[in-house]
């Protein structure tokens, strides 16, 4: 066993494919699969079960996986000693996509009482507004959705890739639409839908209402809580990132349902971190985005 091989079963875990674990850390599908199963062997388990869903660790694997996680981050800790021996000052503006805000709630909690004379600030927005704001160095890092195809527009900005993801339709589990496994244009205009403003969801009602005509569309806000109610109360459906809705409090309650998009190529999607290039806050930020990225993990196992 090595530490390469643990980086391996934690990437698989956190992007459900061995393939997009493969793209991340720039090795091949055959040495990670050789590898693993080599770790399987000397452990004697099952790490993986693969379907045509994805990669998900057995419970066996879990156990593994989060130990494995402790490890690679009590060494990335080891690494950075020596700006965590210091206290951390100044400001921190950090922003999200909805859905994540109690990781980052907890994250901001956490830095504060280890560094109590770093200030700071908190919010939920879009992806593309959380890009412009670090552009124009309102925010420090965000966590963000993006195309695969738009990081070549990243010039300034460092992207740190977490999971990989797509557009779903997200509605309460006793509601018509909630009796499909996927759902096809056609029967997707049937639906009313309750739309957060996101440049991602802009741009399918875009290409959607060009292709097959347009949605029925109860509002769009920019509130999170708002797309939560009509959810809850079986009031409309919604469009977002499956990645979003895997953390939402009505998915894991079991109120809330995912529905696959049929019939319609979505580009690849990333999830991850992304900061300017610059040096201000480049250390808060880094340790921010490690304490923000074990909450997610730890959660997910």
């Amino acid at each position: 066993m090595n530490l390469e091989q643990l980086e391996y079963v934690v990437e698989i875990a956190k992007t459900q494919s061995f393939s997009a674990a493969s793209e991340h850390l720039h090795v091949t599908q055959s040495a990670i699969s050789q590898s693993v199963h080599r770790l399987e062997n000397e452990l004697g388990m099952i790490l993986f079960e693969r379907s045509r869903h994805g990669t998900f660790p057995t419970p066996e694997g879990k156990q593994f996986i989060a130990k494995a996680l402790d490890i690679l981050q009590r060494i990335d800790e080891l690494k950075s000693l020596n700006a965590e021996t210091s206290l951390l000052t100044g400001d921190l503006h950090v922003a999200t996509f909805p859905s994540v805000m109690p990781y980052l709630v907890q994250t901001a909690a956490d830095m504060k009482r280890e560094h109590p004379q770093l200030n700071i600030a908190i919010e939920e927005k879009g992806s593309m507004e959380i890009i412009e704001d670090i552009r124009n160095n309102r925010t420090h890092l965000g966590f963000i959705a993006i195309y695969a195809k738009q990081l070549r527009e990243f010039d300034g900005l460092h992207f740190s890739p977490m999971y990989s993801g797509k557009l779903v339709v997200c509605t309460h589990h006793q509601s018509e639409l909630a009796k499909l496994n996927r759902v096809t244009p056609e029967q997707l205009k049937e639906h009313k839908l309750a739309l957060y403003r996101d440049g991602f969801i802009e741009d399918f009602l875009q290409e959607f209402t060009y292709d097959y005509g347009p949605l029925s569309i109860l509002f769009k806000t920019n509130n999170s809580e708002a797309i939560t109610t009509v959810l809850r109360n079986n009031i409309a459906a919604t469009i977002g990132h499956d990645f979003s809705f895997h953390q939402h409090p009505l998915w894991k309650e079991g109120i809330a349902k995912m529905v696959e998009i049929a019939s319609i190529d979505q580009p690849k999607m990333q999830i991850g971190f992304v900061q300017t290039e610059s040096k201000e806050a480049a250390v808060s930020a880094e340790r921010f985005a490690q304490r923000f990225r074990q909450a997610i993990e730890l959660d997910q196992l």
